[in-house]
């Protein structure tokens, strides 16, 4: 499986292709976009400035960087929709990324899909987590649009995404995998994330209560599950049990999460996957593995593992 790693400046970027990142992906907003429309009408879900690439300049040669070492780097444009009056500067951003060789575009707006599609017929475009494809006829009828890969909804498990590849073996999937963890459904919320301590509401404790006296199991397992994410650390998100069921069910790419976060970071999840798809290779032992993984997750984020944070939670044991 390759390994994808958020960029968000030049200085940064040979780091982390030497720490073994195969593709790179990063949002850039032009001049005339923010002019026009302010940085919170967001044109690609990160409303701060560390999380863009600075210039279209250090965007050239980011994308040069990559394509000197062999990996490949996809420009990200995942607003859920846009609005008509945003696609004119969308399209003439797209063709100026173009040029430089960019080797893909990551979107969730389906209209922008199908522009693209038609007037970019060779560029790989990519459905984001915010197109939110849960099932198969979702991402069959988005390749129909014109992707030929997907990022599959962080609420999925393991075995819905073996399906779903199976199912449309035309299409390359990618999975989530260290850090970022959020306890909604990211094509559905609706949250704004334009905090400038970047406390997002997800993270903001608040209580559910039930509107009867008698509330179901199930609304109380959800309340109480809710209470607990005020423990834990959405951004100690990891996922490195998984790893070998993600390559048995078809996974093309682990994508890490962290635009906008310190180089050293991405740097060290970079490593640590590395790491676990070498082990995910040679070990038969999945208790070992599993056991291991735990170790690395408490190394890393200094706290135990939590079913809050685990990508795929159907793997997790109580200690």
């Amino acid at each position: 499986m390759r390994i994808i790693s958020p960029v968000d400046n030049l200085t940064e970027a040979q780091g982390l292709l030497d720490a073994g990142a195969d593709e790179l992906y990063g949002g850039y907003v032009p001049a005339a976009w923010e002019q026009e429309f302010g940085l919170l009408a967001s044109i690609n879900q990160r409303t701060f400035s560390e999380a863009q690439i600075g210039s279209f300049d250090e965007l050239a040669a980011i994308v040069a960087l990559a394509h000197d070492h062999g990996r490949s780097f996809s420009l990200t444009l995942n607003a859920p929709f846009y609005a008509e009056a945003m696609l004119p500067r969308l399209l003439a951003y797209v063709d100026e990324a173009v040029d430089l060789g960019i080797d893909g575009v990551i979107l969730a707006d389906l209209g922008l899909v199908r522009l693209l599609a038609r007037r970019h017929p060779r560029l790989p475009l990519h459905a984001s987590t915010l197109a939110h494809l849960g099932n198969s006829e979702a991402v069959r009828f988005f390749h129909g649009q014109g992707i030929s890969r997907a990022v599959l909804p962080r609420h999925l498990c393991v075995a819905d995404m073996a399906a779903i590849v199976a199912r449309v073996p035309q299409v390359r999937f990618d999975a989530f995998l260290l850090v970022g963890k959020c306890p909604n459904t990211e094509g559905l919320c609706t949250f704004h994330h334009s905090s400038p301590d970047r406390i997002w509401p997800c993270e903001i404790p608040y209580e559910i209560k039930a509107l009867e006296a008698s509330a179901s199991p199930r609304l109380l397992a959800a309340m109480a599950r809710q209470g607990s994410w005020a423990t834990t650390n959405r951004r100690h998100g990891c996922g490195l049990c998984a790893i070998p069921h993600l390559a048995a069910a078809g996974i093309d790419g682990l994508k890490l999460v962290g635009r906008g976060a310190p180089a050293a970071q991405k740097i060290k999840n970079i490593l640590l996957t590395r790491d676990f798809l070498h082990l995910a290779e040679n070990m038969k032992d999945f208790s070992e593995y599993r056991r291991q993984a735990r170790r690395a997750h408490r190394l890393r984020f200094g706290s135990p593992c939590s079913p809050n944070v685990c990508y795929y939670p159907e793997f997790y044991e109580a200690e």
